[in-house]
């Protein structure tokens, strides 16, 4: 994959000179460039660090990875979980009934995927458009009746928001907002098409408070550029002329496995009441001290990982893993796993098929696989669909280990 790397050396959200790093990685991989078995040792790699600003006090990299058409062929989706698609389909429902949403009223989504959000808010009676760089995900969501734009939402893409989509009453990104290399522009730009009184703005982005607490680090890549929690977040949507309404939309119980989602709108509306409060998790991530004490937590984590996988090889036990999206490819590479630890990673998605894991260069096979080739214990990346993954692969005897518990 041909890239460019462009160094900098201030916040990307303030442009404070006052940045340390707290974590750092060697060689790290895309999570979505699989390898070709000929081609194994010709994928990108380059070290990955994580920063912490004094002033902002959010977290970041301090590089932009350019990829030609790295997006133009991205094909990771999860609609075909069911969890997923509860998950989709409440988060348009909470909509429709928390913001007063009406019939006709217009939903824009911002790395739209294959559409299957844009479809629930659909079926509810909204118009909807999408936004998605990648051809085949276009071309999936415009065969099932979700207009897509292939393009990305900058400038020049907004150009292309037909008349009588605009205002948008939701503008919606679902883990795309925490890729964006510039936050504050990008925001000043959805301003533009937001419905100024009723409209609202929907972010999900992974919960940095969250990632401290279970050592995600997995979450950390090249392809995300920004790390929030909500306090982090509040500061930059009130910076580029939001306010925060409040990030209760749905339970945890009902959200995807590492899952901040907020809900703000444009500063002078009046119609939506603010019902944030600060979580003491938030807090604590406002202070130095903290990120010290993660990087060791990191450390022991995948130490941990490593002398699991020895010891249980050390007594024979052989291993697979389930999830080949950026959790498990991340958490491989980080940990310096391979396949003489892993003998193959399963995964849904057909496309990933044949290939190997950038990096850890670990087969990816179908979920099927594990029945005629058992092995004893399979360490489950996807973890929030561990109870689908148990339904799917029975009978299958061995043991389903969460990588959360082993980190």
């Amino acid at each position: 994959m041909k890239c460019q790397i462009h160094r900098r050396s201030t916040c990307r959200l303030c442009g404070s000179a006052r940045i340390r790093e707290f974590l750092s990685f060697e060689r790290m991989p895309f999570t979505d460039e699989f390898v070709r078995p000929d081609r194994l040792g010709a994928e990108f790699l380059g070290d990955l660090q994580i920063y912490w600003c004094e002033d902002c006090r959010s977290s970041q990299t301090q590089h932009d990875v350019e990829v030609s058409d790295y997006y133009r062929d991205y094909r990771y989706t999860v609609s075909d979980s069911p969890f997923a698609q509860r998950f989709m389909r409440r988060l348009a429902e909470e909509s429709f009934r928390r913001f007063g949403l009406q019939s006709g009223d217009r939903v824009l989504e911002i790395g739209s995927g294959d559409g299957h959000q844009l479809a629930r808010f659909k079926e509810l009676g909204a118009r909807v458009l999408g936004f998605e760089p990648s051809a085949d995900l276009t071309r999936a969501a415009r065969a099932t009746g979700v207009e897509t734009i292939q393009t990305l939402f900058n400038c020049e893409g907004v150009e292309q928001i037909p008349a009588d989509m605009r205002p948008a009453q939701v503008v919606l990104l679902t883990y795309t907002f925490d890729h964006l290399p510039e936050p504050r522009p990008f925001l000043e730009l959805v301003r533009q098409v937001l419905d100024p009184q009723r409209g609202v703005l929907l972010i999900e982005v992974h919960d940095l408070a969250r990632i401290v607490e279970r050592r995600e680090i997995c979450l950390f890549e090249h392809e995300h550029s920004i790390y929030l929690t909500a306090l982090t977040m509040k500061r930059l949507l009130e910076g580029a002329g939001f306010r925060l309404l409040g990030e209760d939309l749905l339970p945890d119980a009902e959200r995807r496995g590492n899952s901040l989602l907020i809900a703000a709108c444009p500063a002078g509306a009046t119609v939506h009441p603010s019902t944030f409060t600060p979580r003491p998790a938030d807090i604590a991530l406002e202070s130095w001290p903290t990120y010290e004490a993660f990087g060791d937590d990191v450390r022991r984590g995948i130490a941990k990982l490593r002398a699991h996988l020895q010891s249980g090889r050390a007594q024979g036990r052989t291993f697979a893993g389930y999830g080949a999206g950026g959790r498990g490819v991340m958490t491989l590479a980080m940990a310096g796993i391979d396949s003489s630890d892993i003998a193959y990673l399963c995964d849904q998605n057909t496309s990933f098929h044949g290939l190997h894991t950038p990096s850890s260069h670990i087969p990816v096979v179908a979920p099927e696989h594990v029945h005629s080739h058992p092995v004893d214990e399979i360490i489950v990346f996807s973890y929030a669909y561990l109870e689908e993954i148990r339904a799917r692969l029975r009978p299958f005897a061995g043991r389903f280990v969460s990588i959360l518990d082993l980190m």
